[in-house]
């Protein structure tokens, strides 16, 4: 990879959900990069896609409509990255809908517990929050930081310690009351049937970030995926970005990859040692992003 030209970042997320650019600023950011194309990934959403496909178009460089949904496998966390799909799609409208609502009702659960409990400060309402995002329908910490953070209440460096572990870290153990309150959870959001919904919505179901999920390989093809991210920050990590480029060729499937939230592309500061990102494992080829672009292989 490291004699790769990157042309695009095909995995990335945007204020629409737990990113700190705009679609607008990312592919800033990406045409300074001397990338040609730019695709938005955001969790559970497709709010942003409007923005970030006018904003590719406005700079002269490729992009398509892109999201990305928390599914399970097997008791296992599964991420799978959709592409070209059509949102109007029914079934595709109530996956978006059912996904989206599993992040905003456990945002707004661990919003209030945080006040009832007394470690998040209550000048804030949850309508505070979605009056500031109008247009969102996916709502993280992220938003209610942003709202927080709009009113003076927090500064930028009250995130990390103030605001996020004491409030809406998965570390507090309250998961499984927040499915209990709510009735549902990303649990329930089952892998295969996902890759299905995607294909019937004229998609490509892709596979994202596929670490340590070979054994799965198989079946995911089976099930109608057509193609996995084998370049990726924690793939690079792990060595086995040549795992899955090589199991694609095998099997005449999309190869994909994107920076996620590393490098520059995902907000953080490459330097830090924790999402360092060395600039070879934040996108793909212009061969294989066309490939899918053009949708060659279907």
């Amino acid at each position: 990879m490291s004699d790769t030209k990157i042309f695009a970042s095909c995995h990335n997320h945007s204020t629409y959900s737990d990113g700190v650019y705009t679609p607008e600023e990312m592919m800033d950011i990406a045409k300074g990069l001397g990338h040609g194309g730019f695709i938005l990934t955001d969790h559970d959403t497709v709010r942003g896609t409007y923005f970030a496909v006018r904003a590719a178009r406005e700079r002269g460089m490729k992009s398509m409509l892109g999201c990305e949904f928390s599914t399970y496998h097997e008791g296992e966390g599964v991420h799978l990255l959709g592409f070209d799909f059509n949102p109007d799609n029914k079934k595709m409208q109530e996956l978006l809908a059912f996904a989206s609502g599993c992040q905003t009702g456990r945002t707004r659960l661990m919003f209030q517990w945080g006040q009832e409990r007394g470690t998040l400060s209550r000048e804030l309402s949850w309508q505070d929050v979605l009056d500031d995002h109008p247009y969102h329908d996916y709502f993280c910490n992220n938003q209610v930081f942003e709202s927080f953070v709009k009113r003076g209440i927090y500064k930028r460096e009250d995130y990390q310690h103030t605001f996020l572990l004491p409030n809406f870290s998965y570390k507090l153990g309250l998961e499984d009351r927040v499915k209990e309150e709510l009735g549902y959870a990303y649990s329930d959001i089952q892998t295969v049937d996902v890759i299905k919904i995607i294909l019937a919505a004229e998609g490509v179901p892709i596979v994202a970030h596929p670490v340590n999920q070979a054994k799965f390989a198989d079946a995911f093809v089976e099930a109608g995926a057509m193609g996995f991210e084998c370049v990726h920050p924690s793939l690079g990590r792990v060595g086995q970005m040549e795992y899955f480029r090589e199991y694609c060729e095998r099997r005449g499937l999309y190869k994909m990859g994107g920076a996620d939230h590393s490098s520059v592309i995902g907000g953080y500061i490459q330097d830090d040692p924790k999402y360092d990102c060395p600039p070879d494992v934040i996108g793909i080829s212009e061969e294989d992003f066309m490939t899918i672009y053009e949708r060659r292989l279907g």
